[in-house]
């Protein structure tokens, strides 16, 4: 899959977001150790600002309301990931829970 990264003349980074979501979700999907059989659906949404300021939301739906996941896991995967694919460090990573 190839993710399209373009800077402005502004030198603010422009990048299709869909395709970004999907890598995050992807990879909290194939990577995370936590028990995935409660999950019912991971959406995530993406916010880049001009200053190259990343913000990223987790929303996990579970079957089981009482049982959570690692949430520092599931930090340090989205944190790694997005360091390696945009050189840059998210400003905040934040997971809810649907019910």
């Amino acid at each position: 899959m190839y993710i399209s990264i373009e800077r402005n003349n502004r030198g603010a980074l422009e990048i299709e977001v869909n395709a970004l979501n999907k890598l995050i979700q992807n990879t909290i999907l194939m990577r995370s150790n936590s028990d995935l059989n409660n999950v019912d659906n991971i959406e995530v949404l993406t916010d880049l600002y001009h200053d190259n300021l990343l913000y990223v939301l987790i929303k996990i739906d579970l079957k089981n309301k009482k049982q959570m996941l690692e949430e520092n896991q599931i930090n340090k995967i989205v944190e790694e990931i997005i360091v390696k694919t945009l050189s840059i460090k998210p400003k905040n990573i934040a997971v809810a829970y649907k019910r």
